[in-house]
């Protein structure tokens, strides 16, 4: 039988999907990261790649084994040996598929359930895996986390995970950020981008999932004054953030190239921490047009420095923005290029909007969620204490 010791509970974290460039993962991690480490009920540690330093400041491991799939599907034996070695009460993972762990808990952070999604953008073999082997694999883990009230229904609703083993730990603001006005730093951001106009923003992989497609097409509406939207997008242009393979930036970029947009459309690649806040606070609106968000920490970050945040109803989306941001229908498109224009002009609705985001911004904490996640810890240990 398990007991939770004096000292508190140790939990060895998998943070070996991170590759040190910034996602919303590595965000995560960070921010809970820095609200555990001020905490004395708690040890972690963290199991990163060789070679990598994701998590700055904070306790970590060498360790290759968990991050790649067929890794965490054979890495059972030395992954036990290794909690045992570190006293580990807990292990927490980090993607799917869970290892075969012995006798340690173990847990799993569920970010979003996409690839279940019909026409999800994921592999064949792992849409066959999730259909097939999903319910299966998560039997292993003693306890599910979910990033949001939307993730945690759609676990219950598909019947992978039960109320009692099911817990919801938020994501929070970008650790650090804070409203850049300094007007040299807002101009260097431009300049890297090769801006000299208003632009939307997108931030997040250049992926199937995020609906890169659906922005291009809505930037090419804007600019022309279709939609009901004359004369009020024809300056707009469009930044896309976020990491892309060379493949998928030449797709886009020919994308762009037929819909007219060439010289509209800029690909910045992953924004560093100290660029994120002048792409953001120089953005006339974020945009956020995935379906299957399972948080979205960007829209929080947008919301904390007053930037307009237009999105799709779907997902953690309405969750996460409320009614500060504006929320459309998924395929309206008109709906869609109206909200833009709505967004990115100044007056009374945009300034109620851009107060009440930041009111709802407020909600979220890195410390609140450290609490819960350690809530959730606590009780999984408790669980396995009186089923042992």
């Amino acid at each position: 039988m398990r007991t939770v010791r004096a000292a508190g509970v140790k939990v060895v974290l998998d943070a070996t999907t991170l590759d040190g460039l910034p996602s919303g993962a590595a965000t995560r991690l960070a921010g809970l990261g820095a609200a555990l480490a001020a905490r004395t009920d708690v040890t972690t540690l963290y199991l990163v790649r060789p070679g990598l330093d994701p998590l700055p400041g904070l306790p970590c491991h060498p360790w290759s084994d968990t991050h790649s799939p067929w890794g965490r599907l054979r890495v059972g034996p030395r992954l036990d040996t290794l909690l045992r070695q570190q006293g580990a009460d807990l292990f927490h993972a980090a993607a799917l598929p869970l290892a075969r762990v012995g006798a340690t808990p173990q847990l799993l952070t569920l970010h979003d359930l996409r690839f279940l999604h019909p026409g999800a953008h994921t592999s064949l073999a792992r849409r066959l895996w999730a259909r097939y082997l999903l319910g299966a694999n998560l039997k292993r883990a003693a306890r599910l986390v979910a990033v949001s009230q939307s993730t945690a229904a759609e676990l219950r609703s598909r019947g992978l995970a039960g109320p009692d083993a099911l817990s919801v730990v938020p994501n929070a603001p970008t650790p650090g950020l804070a409203p850049v006005t300094d007007t040299d730093a807002l101009a260097a951001f431009r300049r890297r981008a090769g801006l000299n106009c208003r632009y939307l923003l997108t931030i997040g992989p250049l992926a199937g999932h995020k609906r890169v497609g659906q922005a291009l097409e809505l930037l090419a509406e804007l600019r022309a004054g279709t939609q009901g939207s004359v004369g009020e997008g024809s300056d707009l242009a469009l930044v896309l953030a976020g990491r892309a393979d060379p493949e998928t930036a030449l797709t886009v970029t020919r994308r762009a190239e037929r819909l007219g947009l060439a010289p509209a459309v800029r690909l910045v690649g992953v924004l560093a921490d100290d660029e994120l806040a002048a792409a953001l606070c120089g953005a006339e609106a974020l945009l956020s047009l995935g379906r299957s968000e399972g948080f979205a920490i960007p829209v929080v970050d947008a919301q904390t420095l007053g930037v307009p945040v237009v999105a799709v109803s779907a997902g953690a989306l309405p969750e996460v923005g409320g009614d500060a941001a504006w929320m459309v229908a998924p395929d309206d498109r008109a709906a869609l290029a109206a909200a833009v224009c709505e967004a990115v002009r100044p007056g009374p609705e945009r300034e109620a909007r851009l107060s009440r985001g930041r009111a709802l911004a407020a909600r979220w904490s890195w410390e609140a969620s450290a609490e819960a996640l350690v809530q959730c810890w606590r009780a999984t240990l408790e669980r396995a204490g009186s089923s042992g």
